[in-house]
């Protein structure tokens, strides 16, 4: 029964305001405060990531569009206008983290001096992991970007949840609630464990960076899992596989290469690091 297809939105003033807009806005500010908190740990002031979060947000929405509309570029090449209309949806959470952590990362290059910009990144970009476990719920009151059908009884879920899933009188799998899990789990390996797993070998960057090989082992393994209707770039989705693994590879090259740069860095410390 499809309950949410009727309740996925309020009205305020005759304005209509929608879940999922006001999902991905309480992501965004979880994930600005558990940066800040991050930070704070540290010894950073708890308004460090305050102007980088405006920035940031902004950006992660454009690279949001201009990942989706990449993939799906079959769809607006007759009528490139229509990229613009994001009134009909199709954003790609892979072009906002990537383009939300750019934005932060140049924006704090010129403005937070005396930072080390990859102990800044790490506080910042593993909680978009959280971000990310939140706003997909978004999808479940959308009702959209859903899983195949499979039989319930395999599946034990609250009900709330359960009785939402059943769309076109098939049980679709809740690929929103496994991202999330599988997310916050990732928030914490990569947030907590990952310095004491490395141990002396950790150096700043390595979450950053770790981040993106997890969202593209992620989403190689789920992106199978989807709805036909919800593919990127076909009906074989093999596109966003393709991206899924395109994240695994430049994170894998990034952390390497940071490694190198830190060993270089071992002799020269000040270069990424803005004197006041």
């Amino acid at each position: 029964m499809d309950i949410l297809a009727y309740v996925n939105k309020i009205n305020i003033f005759g304005l209509d305001i929608y879940f999922y807009a006001i999902i991905i806005l309480c992501g965004a500010l979880v994930a600005l405060f558990l940066s800040a908190f991050r930070g704070h740990e540290k010894g950073y002031p708890w308004d460090m990531f305050n102007t980088i979060f405006l920035i940031a947000l902004p950006c992660g929405i454009i690279g949001a569009r201009i990942w989706f509309v990449i993939a799906e570029w079959e769809k607006f090449a007759s009528n490139p206008i229509e990229m613009f209309n994001l009134r009909e949806g199709g954003l790609a959470i892979q072009g906002g983290a990537l383009f939300g952590a750019l934005g932060g990362i140049i924006y704090g290059f010129y403005r937070r001096k005396g930072v080390d910009l990859f102990q800044l990144a790490d506080f910042a970009v593993p909680t978009i992991l959280v971000a990310q476990a939140i706003g997909r719920w978004g999808n479940f009151f959308n009702q959209e970007v859903y899983g195949l059908a499979i039989d319930p009884s395999s599946w034990w879920l609250p009900s709330f949840i359960m009785d939402n899933m059943y769309i076109s009188l098939e049980y679709r799998v809740p690929l929103f609630f496994l991202e999330g899990i599988v997310n916050l789990a990732g928030f914490i390996l990569i947030g907590r464990c990952l310095p004491t797993l490395i141990g002396k070998y950790y150096r700043h960057g390595d979450q950053t960076f770790a981040y993106f090989i997890f969202y593209g082992i992620v989403r190689a393994i789920l992106e199978p899992c989807r709805d036909a209707q919800f593919n990127m770039g076909g009906q074989d989705n093999l596109r966003a596989v393709y991206m899924a693994i395109a994240y695994i590879v430049v994170g894998v090259v990034l952390i390497v290469i940071n490694h190198l740069v830190r060993m270089y860095l071992a002799k020269h410390p000040d270069v990424f690091t803005r004197k006041k």
